[in-house]
């Protein structure tokens, strides 16, 4: 498994050495600020860089592969954004705190 995976047109998904990894997705269903901002269907790739920023988003909705000792970590300390195995809603800042604990954890 590769470190860094373009697995969707709206995600990526990281795989730490310790074996973890984190989907993060956002825009079309997600459980981010743009979920209705496209439709998965349309190819963004056709836009130029400048049309392609007015797509990001401020937060974004995450799946961790983990450990259930790991899992248990992030459902205690992000409480608020959690759904069973998706968090929802993360900002930036809770994201790298997520992306530090899977790193450090296994």
């Amino acid at each position: 498994m590769k470190a860094f995976v373009s697995h969707k047109t709206n995600g990526i998904l990281l795989t730490f050495p310790n074996g973890n990894s984190l989907s993060t997705i956002w825009g079309a269903g997600s459980y981010s600020e743009n979920y209705d901002r496209y439709s998965e269907d349309e190819n963004i790739k056709n836009y130029d860089y400048q049309e392609r920023l007015k797509w990001g988003s401020d937060t974004v909705e995450v799946m961790p592969i983990c450990s259930d000792t790991v899992y248990q970590l992030l459902a205690s300390k992000f409480s608020e954004e959690c759904n069973g195995y998706v968090f929802g809603h993360m900002t930036f800042e809770k994201w790298l705190e997520m992306v530090n604990i899977l790193n450090n954890h296994k």
